[in-house]
């Protein structure tokens, strides 16, 4: 990885506020001289040591009640995206062991996507999906995240997610 642009990268993404615009111009600038996997590695790392970082700096104030997916619903999406049911999404199934949500918030991701004319799919698997699982997974180490590929905006007008509880 070449530090100087995964630096940019940081640069780009700690200062976006709620518009990814020139982040993504950066990524795809980035994209053009190696490849779009190694720009969105990079954003990957950007994401995972902010949430990596809140979630250190903030477990301790955390109300956790011993259930998994509970306190990892209550951390990564009340607490640390700012996300409520029923205004941004919706809960469509829950057992002891899953959590099935459906999301349509404001995402600076889907926006930006929509404006470059990236495939979300693409961009979500890779730059977003780990960095929630290592979020939840500090949580509880037995918990694994999981998004629908097929029901991922634009595609769908919502983005579903799912969290597991393995043994």
């Amino acid at each position: 990885m070449d530090e100087s642009n995964f630096r940019l990268v940081k640069t780009r993404y700690e200062n976006a506020g709620g518009d990814y615009s020139e982040l993504f111009e950066t990524i795809l600038l980035i994209a053009e001289e190696s490849s779009l996997d190694t720009a969105l590695g990079y954003l990957e790392r950007c994401v995972t040591q902010k949430r990596l970082t809140w979630l250190n700096q903030n477990l301790s104030t955390l109300r956790l009640t011993g259930d998994a997916i509970d306190d990892a619903y209550t951390a990564f999406y009340e607490a640390y995206l700012g996300l409520s049911i029923p205004d941004d999404g919706e809960v469509a199934e829950r057992t002891p062991t899953h959590l099935v949500t459906r999301w349509w918030n404001p995402c600076p991701t889907l926006d930006a996507c929509e404006k470059f004319g990236l495939d979300t799919r693409e961009v979500c698997a890779q730059a977003y999906h780990r960095p929630v699982q290592s979020f939840v997974q500090t949580i509880d180490p037995k918990l694994r995240f999981d998004r629908n590929y097929d029901a991922l905006r634009p595609y769908t007008p919502y983005c579903e997610e799912i969290l597991l509880l393995v043994e």
